[in-house]
């Protein structure tokens, strides 16, 4: 076999590979509100896949879902969190049902992300931050055992926030 028809093979194998394996991830993880997480990963200047997956670890897309720390919608935003984003906005106040909606929800959702993504730089940091805090995150880098230069943690030390960050990777 020559080169050129080797080459060929290899690109056509490759190719299907890569199809079907782009089909078994949305089959397993579909994508919903694609236009909205788009549009405000655009805004946010957010990578939409990651918000994607933030949404399917945080809701598996469930537009109803509330967490026993009241933890709201899709993206799992807390309404106090919502408003505390509005009054550095200088936005007024919104109430829970309007954080169920979808499009607010990834509003508010994306836009706490950008927020701590202009706090932290890092996104897996950030990332552990939407999860644990950003007072625990900033805890954690300061010890040298979780973060050597204070930016980015080489460890996370919760197990639930170490199994987030890396479910959301694992999504992507």
């Amino acid at each position: 076999m020559k080169f050129g028809a080797i080459a060929i093979l290899i690109f056509s194998t490759l190719t299907v590979f890569l199809a079907g394996y782009k089909t078994y991830q949305v089959f397993i993880h579909p994508i919903k509100h694609e236009n909205e997480i788009i549009s405000h990963a655009q805004i946010y200047n957010l990578d939409a896949s990651i918000i994607a997956s933030l949404i399917n670890v945080e809701s598996s897309y469930n537009t109803n879902a509330k967490s026993n720390k009241n933890a709201i919608g899709l993206m799992q935003i807390k309404l106090e969190t919502a408003n505390y984003l509005n009054e550095l906005n200088n936005e007024n106040p919104i109430t829970e049902n309007e954080l169920f909606d979808v499009k607010t929800n990834i509003k508010y959702g994306c836009e706490y992300l950008r927020y701590l993504m202009n706090k932290f730089d890092d996104i897996y940091t950030s990332l552990a931050a939407y999860n644990a805090g950003e007072t625990r995150v900033r805890s954690w880098l300061k010890n040298e055992e979780f973060s050597t230069d204070k930016k980015t943690l080489k460890i996370i030390p919760y197990k639930e926030t170490l199994n987030y960050v890396k479910k959301i990777k694992n999504n992507i």
